[in-house]
């Protein structure tokens, strides 16, 4: 550090002292050198918008000294970038027009934000209706044999609402009657073709006993019922079936023992289920309390089998239930005939017309090998569905239970193509296809026995990955084209060597940063010898490229476009010094330089999300009647920081589709400009609540919001806060989160995996620990446990409230990417926690012990409430009933203190969850709530059961003995003052060399 006089070399003094690693303001959301460092490093790599537009311009001057020898008539330019400035088009027009000498030149901009990206079809087809397809069959077929002197019976099943099924039989009956048969003669009934099964016990076998039993006071005269259901095995037509679960026909007439036992006045142990190997797929047996059978009758379920992909044929065959009709009259059979659901037919078009039509846009784009992974990643825009169609669609009042086939065709369409996309890319490249694109299934059901409607809509990109293609056609009428990838290169990361600052100036006026390349000059074409153009390109990078980048991206804000990028407010201008040796050299360099002409984008600031004129009245903050999006959540936490001095709020990151992330840290107030997490850490243990990963899971924001709330407000929980240092982080997967809502407020029975995974299809966390992550969400939580070094980190998630159906995927879910040991999610089993992890080591040997007490607390935490206890016991009894009794190899009951705990058979070395350093974080969890998707009173129970557990957890924390060690030291000229804390809380009687710390130091 030097100053050219004494002022220079005081602010110098007070840029390193009070201000780095900040710009020029402080603050956790302020911009640092560090942001400055990754910035160049995305934009330079080709990662960033700017970059990539940049780089484009580069590569279409290397096309035009290609070209310069030809006489070039006519020219297109093609230039494919992510994020694309809207008056690129005109810049590259009047930059290719120059380069290539032309006076009139066409530009096409492909924009490869998935959000923006260009239609590749669009497919709006006229599905057949099952409805039409009955009445077709009824009126030739069954109709013509009114007259008979026999009786007529009609059965059919059709996958629609019961209202309209009841409307057929009546409209079927009158029709029959008026063409002369006799009303006594005339049967007619219509079931589901959705759960048959079920359809069969609930509208035939449960009215006959309701018509035989002589009161409804206690079920006299009913002893038992037992439903038989045959074990499902592969079917013979493909008996290498891996898909199938042997109790799939149990789950199709779920949660049918209830329903029995409320509307006859049973006792639930009345009714019971048998499996067996033979025989028909259903049968049930009715005996009295004197064990006399008074019902006997039995039922076969109508099925065909499909491919579970059409474009792949050998992959899996599944079976699935259809609708049929049959008619006698006399002894005669009038039809007995296949009528393909409204359902099927919409998966027929999907598999035979939608889904080839993407393989054949990926397969165009990559040449038919796409690279597998993520490496071209997202291979398309959105795929969306949006279908009407007319379907049950109701609760069974038996807690969040519905009939939905609408529900399961949600969950075929995403799960089903993501599934898809790994299939294809295993089958051509030999790895799957990662973040594929965006897939948003619109469900609209409706209940009036129309024809479904269905409207696709397919978003894609011009080239595999960001390129510059120029299509030509030269003096000679002969016609080329010439293409170069805009690659996404393993450039190492700048890093600041140099800062210039002004006396009397805030921030730092120039920065120089070290980058290192491969070469000086671009010698691409020479490498071509040695490797594919691909691997070149990716792994190549030269100082000249490094200039041309930074000098067209300077050009580009002059021109004002992409005026933010590389713009940091208290930062000027900046050097690039690319040199291709390992050590600094200033002989082996190219400087470039950016001048200071961008203009920063404004400061984060939370004050903005506060409602106009807000003032905090001691109203309740946080709504437990609906799931909260990330605008209502993020107001809630401004209004907490702005009522509570306790309460400090920062902006952590951004979504990949560009929403703010934030974070709430809640403790008491530090008046110094300059303090410590580290030390705040150390002096008492800290919490991190993390919430919304999977963000369909809606009850986890609604309860750490509240506790956030009643911490602030609660006098008697606020204390804790004098001892615990409380993070909350309501929204890790906020995109997920506002689709989740918003499919929540079309049907919010659903349980709306769309809004699961982040925005491409794949957990918004992968790639957190990636140089380049995809998705800028993923690294946010890692960045907030370096910041705290958090005791317990807390990740709260849920799971679906209600039965799982997969029509297409042998019935029952979840089926993901294969994984059919996921069914064991396919039922509501209650609050649960899925992994209950814990080191068991010698080198941390109070870590184990310390989680048994935590689980101790989380037990006792979710018992305390009794309708949460109740709501638990219900559940796990449904999940021993329909799998544990049946499957237990996949439906498993592992209780601690009447809570399921998934315990592992043994503690880990030392590993933790989610990749923590175990000395520090000495417990990370978490829990599975039935809150896919939750609201109103269902939301107030599972809500309750999460708070419960962000309670214990902080309970745990702030009742432990947290002893702070202080020792010291001297040395020539100064001391060393050092503070530990033992980490799980101890006694004082143990050991230091059986502690675990956390350490704050300071020297002189």
């Amino acid at each position: 550090m030097t100053g050219a006089d004494a002022a220079g070399a005081e602010r110098a003094l007070d840029q390193l002292g009070l201000t780095f690693p900040h710009l020029a303001e402080r603050g956790d959301d302020r911009p640092t050198v560090d942001d400055v460092e990754r910035g160049l490093w995305d934009a330079l790599s080709g990662h960033a918008p700017a970059g990539q537009a940049a780089t484009g311009l580069y590569k279409l001057g290397r096309i035009a000294d290609e070209l310069a020898e030809r006489q070039i008539a006519r020219a297109h330019v093609l230039m494919s970038v992510e994020k694309a400035d809207p008056g690129l088009g005109a810049y590259v027009s009047a930059r290719a027009a120059e380069a290539l000498g032309l006076a009139d030149i066409g530009v096409t901009i492909d924009d490869r934000d998935v959000q923006r990206a260009a239609t590749i079809f669009a497919d709006t087809p006229t599905l057949p209706s099952e409805v039409d397809r009955f009445r077709e069959l009824f009126r030739t077929q069954v109709l013509p044999a009114a007259g008979s002197a026999g009786p007529i019976r009609v059965e059919a099943r059709l996958s629609e609402p019961p209202e309209i099924r009841r409307q057929l039989e009546q409209e079927a009956r009158t029709a029959l009657i008026d063409a002369g048969a006799s009303p006594s003669a005339v049967e007619v009934r219509v079931l589901s073709a959705f759960k048959q099964g079920y359809s069969w016990l609930e509208e035939v076998i449960l009215p006959l006993l309701e018509s035989r039993s002589s009161g409804r006071d206690g079920g006299r005269d009913i002893g038992e019922i037992v439903i038989r259901f045959r074990r499902n095995d592969p079917p013979a037509e493909w008996p290498q079936q891996a898909i199938q679960t042997p109790v799939r026909w149990l789950h199709e007439i779920f949660p049918i023992d209830e329903v029995f036992a409320r509307e006859l006045g049973l006792e639930l142990e009345q009714v019971r289920f048998e499996e067996t190997t033979e025989g028909p797929i259903y049968e049930v047996a009715v005996t009295d309390g004197d064990g006399v059978e008074i019902v006997r009758d039995s039922f076969e379920p109508r099925w065909v089998l499909r491919p579970y992909f059409d474009r792949f044929q050998d992959y899996e065959h599944v079976r699935v239930t259809t609708s049929w009709i049959r008619a006698t009259a006399d002894d005669r059979t009038l039809v007995d005939e296949r009528i393909v659901t409204d359902p099927e037919a919409f998966w027929d078009h999907y598999q035979s017309v939608v889904l080839p039509s993407v393989y054949d846009y990926v397969m165009d784009r990559h040449d038919g090998i796409p690279t597998g992974g993520s490496a071209d990643a997202p291979y398309f825009g959105a795929l969306t569905v949006e279908l009407a169609m007319s379907e049950p669609n109701y609760r069974l009042e038996i807690d969040n239970e519905i009939h939905a086939p609408m529900d399961a065709l949600h969950e075929e369409i995403y799960f089903g193509t993501i599934e898809f996309f790994d299939v294809l890319g295993r089958n051509s490249r030999g790895q799957g296809l990662t973040f594929p694109g965006r897939i948003l299934p619109v469900m609209r059901p409706r209940a009036d026995g129309a024809p479904a409607e269905l409207r696709v809509n397919f978003t894609g990109f011009a080239t595999s990955r960001p390129a510059v293609v120029v299509a030509f056609e030269d003096a000679a009428g002969a016609a080329d084209t010439m293409r170069l990838d805009i690659p996404k290169t393993g450039l190492e990361r700048p890093s600041a060597r140099l800062a210039v600052v002004r006396a009397g100036e805030p921030g730092i006026a120039h920065l120089g940063l070290r980058v290192r390349v491969d070469t000086d000059a671009d010698v691409r074409d020479s490498l071509l010898t040695y490797a594919p153009a691909e691997q070149v390109d990716r792994s190549m990078v030269s100082a000249e490229q490094i200039e041309a980048t930074l000098r067209e991206i300077e050009a580009l804000r002059a021109a004002g476009l992409y005026t933010s990028e590389l713009a940091w407010a208290g930062l000027g201008s900046l050097e690039v010094w690319a040199e291709w040796t390992h050590e600094q050299d200033p002989d082996s360099r190219r400087t470039a330089h950016l001048a200071a002409n961008g203009t920063p984008p404004a400061l984060p600031d939370w004050r903005s999300l506060l409602p106009e004129g807000w003032s905090y009245g001691g109203e309740r903050l946080v709504q437990w009647e609906t799931p909260i999006p990330p605008p209502e959540g993020h107001e809630i936490l401004a209004k907490m920081a702005e009522a509570f001095d306790e309460a400090t709020m920062y902006k952590v990151g951004e979504s990949y589709l560009g929403k703010d992330i934030w974070a709430l840290d809640l403790m008491p107030p530090v008046a110094a400009s300059h303090w410590s997490r580290v030390k705040a850490t150390t002096f008492k243990p800290t919490v991190i609540y993390s919430a919304r990963q999977h963000a369909n899971e809606v009850s986890s924001t609604s309860h750490v919001l509240r506790h956030a709330e009643l911490l602030l407000t609660d006098p008697g929980q606020r204390p804790r806060l004098n001892e615990v240092n409380v993070v909350i982080h309501p929204f890790t997967n906020p995109d997920g989160a506002q689709l989740a809502y918003d499919l929540y407020r079309i049907t919010p029975d659903f349980i709306l995996h769309a809004g699961y995974l982040g925005s491409l299809g794949i957990d918004a966390t992968s790639g957190s620990g990636d140089d380049h992550p995809i998705y800028p969400e993923a690294p946010v939580r890692n960045r907030l446990w370096g910041r705290w070094l958090p005791d317990i980190f807390l990740n709260p998630h849920g799971y679906p409230s209600h039965q799982v159906v997969q029509l297409f995927s042998e019935y029952t879910g979840l089926v993901r990417r294969g994984r059919v040991t996921e069914r064991n999610w396919g039922f509501n089993k209650g609050w649960f926690m899925p992994g209950f992890g814990y080191v068991d080591s010698p080198d941390l040997p109070r870590h184990r012990d310390a989680a048994f007490e935590i689980r101790d607390y989380i037990t006792r935490g979710i018992n305390s409430n009794r309708d949460v206890f109740e709501m638990n016991q219900r559940n796990y009894g449904r999940y021993r009933r329909y799998g544990a009794a049946h499957d237990p190899d996949v439906f498993r009951l592992p209780m601690t203190d009447s809570v399921l705990i998934q315990m592992p058979l043994k503690g880990s070395s030392g590993e933790s969850r989610f990749g923590f350093d175990a000395r520090i974080t000495i417990w990370s969890g978490t829990t599975e709530a039935p809150d896919e998707t939750a609201y109103g009173p269902w939301m107030e129970l599972v809500a309750k059961a999460g708070l419960s557990w962000d309670q214990a957890l902080l309970d745990y924390l702030y009742e432990g003995e947290h002893e702070v060690k202080r020792s010291g030291s001297s040395f020539f000229g100064g001391v060393s003052l050092r503070m530990n804390r033992p980490r799980p809380p101890g006694d004082e009687s143990e050991s230091e060399d059986d502690e675990t710390v956390t350490t704050a130091g300071a020297g002189g």
